[in-house]
């Protein structure tokens, strides 16, 4: 059952079928997750010296918008079945602009590196939204990203800011601090019904 769940993948890995399983058990209760297919999950558990057990479950790309939907329901319910911080980020592909099958060939915007790194990030603290990011660097000469997140979300993202923090630095090697700060601008949530206007 649980191969079901997975995008052209047959042969599975033990961390892979458990959580494929936890996927058929929660569509039980959610009926959108019978639409949402995953690609592979990946342990980053030992890579950051982390104390829970900390997955990494991506996804293919045109599943982005079902997990959005149910991504606030469906992130508590993944986590406690599976016992750990779960992360998820669709696949993205990276091309290099010197690739070219033609001379009139160009590469598409979304598959540049900046692109791809800016859409990890917003995947990996989903449902929240970014209000705003600043290059800083320290006087060593090193670099690190600030990134403000919105102050009502705090509750639901300081336990996994860590995860968050030290998973991006491996796949980007790339340093992040966070900031919660209030904003007056309205931001809808990733997956959230529009009110209709009267």
């Amino acid at each position: 059952m649980a191969a079901n769940k997975f995008w052209k993948k047959k042969e599975l890995s033990s961390l892979e079928q458990q959580v494929g399983a936890a996927l058929t058990q929660i569509e039980a209760t959610i009926t959108e997750v019978k639409n949402l297919k995953l690609s592979s999950v990946v342990d980053f558990t030992a890579k950051i010296n982390a104390k829970k057990q900390v997955y990494l479950v991506f996804i293919p790309y045109p599943c982005l918008t079902i997990y959005n939907k149910i991504s606030q329901k469906l992130l508590p319910e993944l986590e406690k079945r599976v016992k750990a911080t779960i992360l998820v980020a669709a696949k993205r592909t990276i091309e290099s602009k010197w690739v070219k099958n033609h001379r009139s060939q160009t590469r598409p915007n979304s598959r540049t590196l900046t692109s791809v790194y800016n859409e990890l990030l917003e995947d990996l603290i989903s449902p929240s939204v970014i209000l705003g990011r600043r290059t800083r660097v320290r006087v060593d000469g090193t670099k690190f990203y600030r990134i403000f997140l919105d102050e009502s979300d705090q509750k639901d993202l300081e336990s996994r800011l860590d995860s968050i923090k030290d998973v991006y630095k491996v796949l980007t090697t790339r340093d992040l601090e966070f900031e919660f700060r209030r904003d007056d601008t309205f931001y809808q949530k990733k997956g959230a019904k529009k009110v209709a206007k009267k």
